[in-house]
């Protein structure tokens, strides 16, 4: 009888053993190991990896589903949303712990924007799946900033786009075109999941997939184009790991709220020559003003002074003979002394001295040193 136990117990355990080492129990999901099969040859075996990402279909927890309640989302147990929970949490967890950290610098911001606007707050997270909280981001079509507006759609909403300064960067002015364009929508659909996927594609594309009977996102998934089918799901991903971060292994460090002073400049200077007046990071001020193209200052724009509590930076006074107080410009074809000086907000005649240029032309490839004046705020 004993050794019936001992033969038992010697079969069993290492079963056990084995079935835990192969099934690795991942925030929620049990990730399986990757297949693969191996290739022989005269001098070495070669693996091949034939499946990947694979993962059990499981029951989505009740408390993932109550976070599209407050969008009036309906959260169904469907397989992309699962993925996308095991792309951002698992497969690129790393990428996503950096989002959430590169987000506390621009929720307050678009928070209390979309409050003012009276949107649901739940919609501020739509730039983790669309840029990733960065401002500098572009796709392949050419959308831009925290909210990869096309040109056409930012212009409709107010942004202005030169050469000099692409307010689909501005991370205040573009949160305020999204929540206009946001609010569109929603009056157009009555539903934020069909106004979510009309924010990817256009409202013309979901308004030709509705037919009737057809409520909600659900009922019209695969008749969207592959990109927004996924859009919505993702966006519900990410919601839900935003919302439980720990329960996914996700431990963003919590920064201190930066606080925001908006000003419109009243003249040209460049964003490093600024972080120098004011003791601020360089790439602190670029991230709240990627709007800038040249990393130029431009008169009549927003500029935007992070601080920790209000605008009291005391402005060092800089010595044009003792601080290098200019920053260089290369000259292109068709310019002129006159289209510079108005370029960078400085007269013609202090161009010229600076660079010991006796009359009024100069050539293409030049380089021009431009003296930059110190910024004045109210």
């Amino acid at each position: 009888m004993k050794k019936g136990w001992k033969l038992l117990l010697f079969l069993i355990v290492p079963a056990f053993l084995f079935s835990c080492a192969s099934k690795k129990q991942s925030y929620g999901y049990k990730v399986l190991p990757p297949k693969v099969k191996v290739k022989k040859n005269d001098d070495y075996e070669e693996v091949i990896v034939i499946q990947k990402d694979e993962y059990y279909e499981e029951e989505l927890p009740v408390y993932y589903k109550k976070s599209g309640k407050k969008l009036g989302i309906k959260i169904k147990n469907d397989r992309d949303i699962k993925r996308f929970i095991y792309f951002y949490a698992v497969k690129h967890k790393k990428y996503t712990q950096r989002v959430l950290e590169r987000a506390n610098l621009y929720l307050p911001m678009i928070k209390a924007v979309f409050k003012q606007y009276n949107l649901p707050l739940d919609l501020a997270y739509l730039p983790f799946i669309e840029s990733g909280f960065d401002p500098y981001a572009t796709s392949i079509s050419g959308a831009a900033g925290l909210w990869q507006f096309v040109k056409g759609t930012g212009k409709k909403f107010g942004l202005e786009i030169n050469r000099y300064v692409d307010e689909r960067r501005d991370p205040y002015k573009s949160t305020v075109a999204a929540a206009k364009y946001l609010k569109y929508l929603y009056k157009i659909f009555g539903r934020w999941d069909l106004a979510i996927a009309a924010y990817n594609c256009g409202e013309g594309c979901v308004l030709n997939r509705m037919h009737y009977g057809a409520d909600d996102f659900w009922d019209i998934k695969y008749s969207l184009p592959e990109q927004t089918r996924e859009y919505v799901p993702r966006f519900i991903a990410s919601l839900i790991i935003i919302k439980n971060p720990r329960k996914f292994g996700l431990y963003p460090t919590k920064s201190k709220p930066i606080k925001i002073k908006k000003k419109v400049a009243l003249s040209n200077i460049s964003l490093r020559k600024l972080s120098y007046i004011y003791d601020i990071d360089y790439n602190l001020l670029k991230a709240y003003n990627a709007h800038f193209r040249k990393g130029i200052v431009i008169k009549g724009y927003n500029l935007y002074i992070p601080t920790e509590t209000s605008f009291k930076y005391i402005p060092r006074k800089v010595s044009y003979k003792k601080q290098k107080s200019y920053i260089k410009h290369r000259v292109k074809k068709g310019e002129t002394l006159y289209r510079i000086s108005k370029m960078y907000g400085v007269s013609i005649e202090t161009i010229k001295r600076l660079n010991n240029i006796t009359g009024n032309n100069i050539k293409v490839g030049q380089e021009l040193k431009i003296p930059i004046r110190e910024i004045a705020y109210e």
